[in-house]
């Protein structure tokens, strides 16, 4: 990809104030659908209605700690230590999987930690892949072609598979879609993202298909109706929290499907919460927040001063803003379901303090913003 700028650029400069105060506004709202999906459920497990949100408000704290860290480390820096952020990746995906070690929850393996801080290493891996990636594909020197993306896959690859066994699909398949994006954006050729596309059609067949679980979840995506009462049984209560909610909703802290209803009420189904509660109008006022994400991130990349900081602009926006429109996706019945959190709303301090430090980075690349306009060309020095 080749990007070309009109003036010279400055030195830090202030943040991107506008992905700051959407981040801002995202965090609020996701704090009181926290409170209001998850109430009733912690004043009946935990006699404290306020044992979530007191939780998920210890994490915020840590978050914007994150946030300002990395907002002041110059992007460049990560340029110098991906290796080691492949091998911290690496040695946190197998120390999940060692018995002891790894903390089981739903018959998943996918925490670390100890006694009640605990948390998700593959949450910060899609971050230290994206980072890989993007210095792969953002070198100035060009090798062979195959070469070049046969060694990233190959880390992948290992990375998907790691993530895998824990069993972890849908952020295993967000990582893949990410990887994709990834490709597409720096210009390689469409041809190798196609043929790897056809490649993988076999291998989700497996991963999929031959799953009962994840066959059963992918005929309910197909047809919930077909087993109301079983595997489509959740789909449809989503459906009907959207239907409750109407335009206006039902109002903070009012709605019923969360009670017994909804899987995970305050984390993967917490935009049915918002839909019941808040109406259209509430979901249409979130899915425009994370859309002026994407803008500002956009604005962020075309502004960036070299290729590098470009494309893990673009990589991390669309890691955060792809991660939202996936768990809405799933949500509304668009998507089979996958797992994946909504970024800033749900309740999770690992999701919370990975996409903390996705924003801080923008944030950080923002500040090395080129003066005037910008033009953006896709790379013709990959053929």
């Amino acid at each position: 990809m080749d990007f070309r700028a009109s003036k010279k650029w400055n030195r830090k400069q202030e943040p991107d104030l506008g992905l700051f105060i959407t981040i801002f506004f995202l965090i609020g709202l996701g704090v009181a659908m926290i409170y209001s999906s998850s109430a009733v459920m912690a004043l009946k497990n935990y006699n404290d209605s306020f044992y979530f949100l007191k939780k998920q408000l210890l994490w915020l704290i840590l978050g914007f700690g994150v946030l300002l860290f990395f907002q002041e480390i110059d992007y460049r820096q990560y340029l110098k230590h991906t290796k080691l952020m492949l091998l911290i990746s690496f040695f946190l995906l197998i120390a999940v999987l060692v018995p002891g070690v790894g903390h089981t929850v739903k018959g998943s393996v996918r925490w670390l930690g100890y006694g009640p801080i605990k948390f998700q290493p593959s949450e910060f891996v899609k971050i230290f892949m994206v980072i890989y990636l993007v210095k792969v594909f953002a070198a100035e020197e060009r090798i062979n072609q195959v070469i070049q993306l046969l060694i990233p896959m190959i880390v992948l690859g290992v990375m998907f598979i790691l993530i895998m066994m824990q069993p972890d699909f849908g952020t295993a398949v967000d990582l893949l879609i990410l990887s994709v994006f990834i490709l597409f954006v720096s210009g390689f050729p469409f041809f190798y993202i196609f043929t790897l596309f056809i490649i993988s059609i076999p291998m989700f067949y497996l991963l999929v298909y031959q799953v009962d679980y994840r066959r059963e979840r992918l005929l309910a995506f197909l047809d919930p109706w077909q087993d109301r009462f079983g595997s489509g049984y959740h789909i449809i209560q989503s459906f009907l929290a959207f239907k409750n909610g109407g335009f206006w909703g039902s109002g903070l802290g009012y709605g019923t499907q969360k009670i017994k209803r909804l899987p995970e009420p305050h984390t993967d189904f917490i935009f049915a919460v918002l839909a019941e509660e808040a109406g259209l109008l509430g979901t249409v006022l979130l899915v425009l927040l994370f859309a002026v994400v994407f803008w500002r991130g956009l604005i962020i990349a075309l502004k960036a001063p070299d290729d590098f900081g470009k494309l893990l602009a673009i990589g991390l926006t669309l890691l955060v803003v792809g991660q939202a429109f996936i768990n809405m996706g799933v949500v509304t019945g668009s998507l089979p379901t996958t797992g994946i959190p909504l970024p800033f709303i749900s309740y999770g301090g690992s999701s919370l303090l990975s996409n903390m430090m996705a924003i801080g980075i923008l944030l950080n690349i923002s500040r090395y913003r080129l003066e005037g306009e910008v033009n953006f060309k896709l790379r013709s020095d990959w053929a």
